[in-house]
């Protein structure tokens, strides 16, 4: 197993992109030979219900995980929660899921989203520039 700092977690809803306030976090590759990793998360109390009907519901949920240092390109992974821990002030939320490959066809598919959208000229430089960087689109790691 390998065992990571974790810097930044997002989740990821479609196009959009949720940054979650991490206080503190770490990321674990299993090793099981299928990209198998624990995700474990330290956030403020805030909204633990969220979190705890996702677990309930047993839903997969997309996150985008940015490791050792804010300056590292964010890893894309496929989760499920695993538990909900609600303390005084303070949550901890246990994901385990599949890391996810980019997708190197990302910048021509956000271009013709965009373009679809009704964006051009300068609009459409300006929401390609912001959408970039997001990095939404997930495809599964083979």
């Amino acid at each position: 197993m390998k065992t990571f700092k974790l810097v930044a977690l997002s989740i990821v809803h479609g196009e959009n992109v949720e940054k979650l306030e991490l206080i503190d976090g770490l990321i674990i590759n299993r090793e099981y030979g299928k990209e198998n990793w624990l995700i474990e998360i330290l956030l403020p109390k805030i909204n633990p219900e969220k979190f705890q009907s996702i677990l309930d519901n047993k839903e997969t949920v997309n996150v985008q995980a940015t490791i050792s240092k804010p300056s590292n390109d964010p890893a894309s992974f496929e989760v499920v929660i695993r538990n909900v821990a609600v303390m005084e002030d303070r949550m901890s939320i246990l994901f385990e899921g599949e890391l996810f490959r980019r997708n190197n066809n990302y910048p021509e598919k956000l271009l013709e989203t965009l373009m679809e959208n009704g964006f051009n000229g300068e609009d459409l430089l300006q929401a390609f520039k912001e959408k970039i960087n997001e990095k939404p689109v997930l495809q599964k790691s083979k």
